[in-house]
């Protein structure tokens, strides 16, 4: 049986620390400058690495095995690279694209392809054994750095459209989030690491 076990609390100061190391925490959020900050790690487009490669994008969506994103890894040399489709074709739109991108640094960053070993992770991957939770982890991840709960409040989110609008996500993904967001109002608990994001937002916004 797979353990779908989300560590969310792991990830969360992932997040906090990833928005330390920024200067500004301004949405909606430049998720690729993120990149930048780890060292380990570079972002290219579907579109420069056919360029690159004298190859078309069917063969690097082949390549990667889906057609929005994917993460590769040198095992020996500990690098990634993240590839994105920038194509706004097929409904890739910015804020689909924007999610693509998150979801794939929450597979670097969580370390699920050093774990597993595996060179390879994508939307559409075979992979088995733990797939579903790196794929979990990684949408939480994304999500949570993206459109942080925390904020919500303190960036009067009243309806789905405002997500949309403020953090730049797609009008499904924005849905979601603030349906979320709404379900759990009631029950979710305010921690330390909720004030140290509105901290680190009011510090850096000043």
């Amino acid at each position: 049986m797979i353990n779908k076990m989300v560590r969310y609390i792991y990830i969360n100061n992932l997040i906090l620390n990833i928005y330390d190391m920024l200067p500004t925490i301004q949405f909606p959020l430049d998720i690729k400058n993120v990149i930048n900050y780890l060292p380990n790690c570079r972002y290219m487009s579907y579109q420069d690495f056919a360029r690159i490669n004298n190859c078309s994008i069917n063969d690097v969506i082949q390549l990667c095995e889906s057609k929005s994103g994917c993460t590769h890894y040198d095992i020996k040399q500990n690098r990634y690279l993240i590839l994105c489709n920038q194509s706004t074709q097929n409904n890739n739109n910015i804020g689909r694209q924007r999610w693509t991108c998150g979801h794939e640094i929450g597979h670097v960053v969580c370390n699920h392809h050093a774990i597993s070993a595996y060179e390879k992770l994508s939307e559409n991957s075979l992979l088995q054994i733990n797939n579903a939770e790196y794929e979990m982890e990684a949408d939480y991840f994304a999500a949570t750095i993206l459109a942080p709960f925390p904020l919500f409040k303190l960036l009067n989110i009243k309806s789905a459209i405002d997500v949309q609008n403020i953090f730049g996500l797609s009008t499904e993904a924005s849905f979601y989030r603030y349906k979320q967001y709404i379900k759990g109002l009631g029950t979710r608990i305010k921690t330390s690491w909720d004030n140290d994001i509105i901290r680190l937002y009011k510090q850096k916004n000043i």
